[in-house]
């Protein structure tokens, strides 16, 4: 999976030690619930607004939340693509990972800095009422310049949304104990 995960392996030899004297059903079942469960529990991450680790995230920016047009009371959601990419795969009869296959995903998870090289580029402005903006080729009346700025850096703070919290754990316990007891086998 691309983009940045989580992978959980369940040690198989320590839930064999623990039940050495049933006979235990095949771990392959247990994998895709395993996965059910911390795909909804991330997802959740993005309405609580909230690390594993039950910290806030960070803020947004004063600049960038004054011009957020969407989601604007909304951390990591502008359209909601990051929260709907949350996925899980199953690896193998132990392992699941979870995680998002978008390619900004991994800077929003452990933060980081993206460099922006310098640009120039021709620009179409008008006037409108005493206020200069943007024009589009279909403004007749609009003035074009070339328009350069500097290179420089963006910094984008680690909210960590991948993670389990104890009340994962906690859960992820009981989908193990309800598998080992066969009341949730398929």
């Amino acid at each position: 999976m691309a983009g940045t995960h989580l992978t959980i392996t369940v040690d198989a030899d320590e839930v064999l030690a623990a039940h050495s004297r049933q006979a235990l059903p095949e771990t392959g079942p247990l994998m895709p619930r395993l996965g059910e469960y911390l795909q909804r529990s991330t997802q959740q991450r993005f309405k609580s607004q909230t690390a594993p680790d039950g910290t806030p995230w960070a803020p947004l920016t004063e600049r960038y939340a004054k011009r957020k047009k969407q989601n604007k009371d909304k951390i990591l959601t502008l359209r909601g693509y990051l929260r709907r990419y949350i996925h899980y795969q199953v690896q193998d009869d132990h392992t699941v990972e979870v995680g998002s296959n978008q390619k900004y995903a991994a800077i929003h998870q452990y933060g980081g800095s993206i460099a922006q090289a310098p640009q120039s580029r021709k620009m179409r402005f008008r006037k409108e009422g005493g206020r200069v903006s943007f024009a589009g080729r279909r403004h007749k009346n609009a003035q074009e310049r070339w328009v350069t700025r500097g290179a420089y850096q963006i910094e984008i703070p680690a909210r960590p949304y991948l993670g389990v919290s104890a009340g994962d754990e906690t859960e992820i316990r009981e989908i193990i104990r309800d598998w080992l007891s066969g009341r949730s086998n398929g």
